[in-house]
């Protein structure tokens, strides 16, 4: 801790963003620089139960809340002076939420901005970009979270324009609930594969106007694809960011799902590549995550760390 408490004494200025999905709560703080000088993630499962009971429980908002206390410490530890925290889908579909973000305000000073699709979306892209290629005309940005899944059509430029988005009200965890895949099954597996279509289908309708399918760059955010890169590269274990930026074919990717929808529970809980706490909602996450990269008939995906917290550092430093 002396020498956190040291680099607060440099003279810098430090910005803080802090992302709290359905699965994990993710601090970044950044130097005047926008240079990353600390980074945490904490497990929290916001959403456990929230697709039975429309309403956090008390042992997840309890995860929570002590992450942003602790946050909180940090960012005095670093003195930072700007911050956004933001909330996504599971605040956005709660029915306690205005409840829990008083709690986190009270606990821990931290405001939480509950925010919408759209600037999902936007932040999302934003920080994607920062992996995308420069000779493609139009970015593909996928975000698979806990709570939602969010596809975006951008334009490939210095300030990309959203052409068309979708948020799809099924992630990795709700998902896991709602159609009981903490194991695969092959026929709750289709049911999941045809809502998610379902709800994917007027996005697929308006993007046919533009000639994206061999002009785009597929930019996938959420440990989901990065994991899934640790898994195609052989790295020893999950390591996101050595994955971050890595590019790989999306028939290496079908293989690699095929393999662990036929693991049982305890095989992903060992798997260095997934891990006990993303095992009993990672097959959910792989029948999303095909589905999707399936139906925008894309031939490779890039990989990236760089999401929403980039995007909201970026603009505190500007």
């Amino acid at each position: 801790m002396a020498d956190l408490v040291e680099d607060k004494m440099d003279g810098k200025n430090y910005f803080a963003a802090m992302d709290l999905g359905t699965n994990s709560n993710r601090l970044l703080i950044v130097d005047d620089k926008g240079v990353p000088v600390y980074r945490d993630v904490r497990h929290v499962a916001l959403g456990e139960k929230l697709a039975e009971n429309h309403c956090f429980c008390s042992q997840a908002m309890e995860r929570a809340i002590c992450s942003f206390m602790d946050f909180s410490e940090m960012m005095k530890v670093y003195n930072v002076k700007k911050y956004r925290a933001i909330a996504t889908a599971a605040c956005r579909m709660s029915s306690n939420t205005k409840s829990f973000v008083k709690d986190v305000k009270d606990a821990s000073g931290i405001d939480i901005d509950v925010i919408s699709e759209f600037e999902e979306a936007r932040l999302t892209l934003l920080g994607a970009k920062l992996n995308a290629p420069e000779d493609k005309k139009y970015l593909l940005v996928y975000d698979l979270g806990g709570g939602s899944t969010e596809v975006t059509l951008a334009t490939n430029s210095d300030n990309p324009q959203i052409l068309a988005t979708v948020s799809v009200p099924l992630g990795a965890r709700n998902s896991s609930e709602m159609f009981n895949l903490f194991e695969y099954k092959e026929t709750n597996a289709l049911a999941l594969e045809d809502k998610v279509l379902h709800y994917l289908r007027p996005f697929l309708e308006k993007i046919e106007a533009f000639d994206y399918r061999d002009n785009s760059a597929l930019i996938a955010t959420s440990s989901m694809p990065l994991r899934l890169v640790s898994w195609i590269k052989q790295h020893p274990k999950y390591d996101k960011f050595a994955s971050d930026g890595q590019t790989v074919a999306l028939d290496d990717v079908d293989e690699i799902i095929e393999k662990m929808l036929n693991m049982n529970l305890q095989q992903r809980s060992e798997s260095p590549y997934i891990g006990p706490n993303r095992a009993p909602i990672f097959v959910a996450a792989g029948i999303i995550f095909r589905t999707i990269y399936r139906a925008l008939k894309q031939k490779e995906m890039t990989a990236s760390l760089k999401s929403a917290q980039e995007a909201i550092v970026a603009e505190l430093v500007a």
